[in-house]
């Protein structure tokens, strides 16, 4: 027994060896792994909006490459600025500089020519939240939901620079029996700027907006110190008006109003003058017609008609919704219908048809005049031989002489007469 425990303390020692460098090996391997051959420290930064930083660039590759560095995404640079030196040949020093910016993106490195093969440092600037307020009456749309606009300054360029938003409301009851609007809000991020954040709800019963709602608002980001808001919302009621227009004739354009439950105020007005609206005047639209007309306007004029409409006399303009149109011109109702058309060519064939047979006459001889023709030359002539002064006819066989100057007359009146076209 003795001799084995003696056999065996060589063996175990020689063993314990062996494993300890065996795990000496796998931490020094582990420790050295890396996702890309170059790194960059700090890899993650969070700094106030006017703080500066320094990172350092290493590319562990001992390929003499050129070391570069960009930001991910495009910020102005009056509100980040970067600034780099080359250590060595493989190291870059990087100063980053924030001047009143507010949000997230990443600090990249990489080999020149090389940016999908480098590295990046994730950075989250910060800002106290400041006071959040109303920047105006919540107001309902349509009296299908109702829509509030918070002013957060800092906390909306922060959502807007990509910073992960969390809020959090909370409707204070004014009614013991139900609330006033859904516990799901939305937020509208597209519709949000860099001053304001906007929300909507939809109400608890369709169509009902009751006032005296109070709400309480948390912001809750990471790393941004937690704030809250009470705020009223009691609402102002924006109505989109609905309405198509008719031209009627050369002087007149109906519109036809589409109902609105219940019954807002609303105004209308034209403009004659598209480029224009200094000279736009505001009537009131009688809420028991559906209909409303435009008179004395001028034809085959472009019109535009607009209408507004408002819950309440005392509530703020609501949308204003404006549609172009325009009238007919004054020969509009002749040309529509077919059978002027057709009556005016029967018209005009008429009037080419008499025209072509007054030509056709107007060239053809007259009858008078190619029957005397005829009739002269049809007659015998006969000229006295002894006498060149004196022309006289015979009477015993009844025919008639005439001077020379007679006959030249005649041969020139009675020309070869024109052909005569068939009537």
């Amino acid at each position: 027994m003795l001799i084995w425990k003696k056999r065996s303390c060589p063996m175990f020692a020689f063993a314990s060896f062996i494993f300890i460098q065996f795990c000496k090996t796998q931490i020094i391997t582990t420790a050295d792994f890396r996702p890309s051959d170059i790194q960059i420290t700090p890899d993650l930064a969070v700094i106030n909006s006017t703080d500066k930083i320094n990172f350092t660039c290493i590319n562990y590759r001992s390929n003499n490459s050129i070391l570069e560095t960009n930001l991910s995404k495009i910020i102005p640079t009056n509100e980040i600025q970067l600034f780099t030196k080359k250590l060595n040949e493989s190291a870059l020093h990087i100063r980053l500089e924030s001047t009143n910016y507010v949000g997230v993106f990443h600090l990249l490195c990489y080999s020149k020519g090389e940016q999908s093969k480098g590295n990046r440092a994730d950075i989250i600037v910060i800002a106290p939240p400041g006071v959040l307020q109303l920047a105006e009456k919540c107001s309902v749309y349509d009296r299908q939901y109702i829509k509030c606009v918070i002013r957060a300054p800092n906390i909306a360029r922060a959502v807007q620079n990509d910073y992960p938003p969390k809020f959090d409301f909370q409707e204070i009851a004014h009614s013991a029996d139900r609330l006033a609007y859904r516990p799901r809000f939305e937020f509208l991020k597209n519709e949000s700027t860099n001053e304001n954040l906007t929300f909507r709800w939809q109400p608890t019963v369709d169509g009902e907006f009751p006032n005296g709602v109070r709400m309480h608002m948390k912001a809750m980001l990471p790393h941004f110190e937690n704030s809250s808001y009470f705020f009223d919302m009691t609402p102002i009621f924006r109505i989109t008006p609905k309405f198509n227009l008719q031209t009627l004739s050369s002087s007149k354009i109906q519109m036809n109003i589409e109902p609105i439950v219940p019954t807002p105020f609303c105004e209308k007005s034209k403009m004659s003058n598209l480029l224009s609206n200094i000279n736009q005047t505001w009537t009131v639209v009688d809420p028991d017609q559906n209909k409303s007309v435009f008179t004395n306007l001028i034809p085959d004029s472009v019109y535009r008609i607009c209408m507004k409409c408002r819950q309440t006399y005392t509530d703020p303009d609501g949308t204003e919704q404006c549609q172009d149109i325009r009238t007919f011109s004054r020969f509009h109702w002749f040309f529509q219908h077919q059978i002027f058309l057709y009556l005016m060519i029967l018209v005009f064939a008429v009037f080419l048809f008499v025209g072509f047979i007054f030509f056709l006459r107007k060239k053809r001889p007259s009858y008078a005049k190619v029957k005397h023709c005829i009739s002269r030359k049809s007659s015998t002539i006969f000229i006295d031989s002894s006498s060149d002064d004196t022309v006289s006819g015979t009477e015993q066989d009844d025919r008639r002489y005439r001077s020379i100057a007679d006959i030249h007359n005649v041969i020139q009146q009675c020309a070869s007469p024109e052909m005569l076209l068939p009537i």
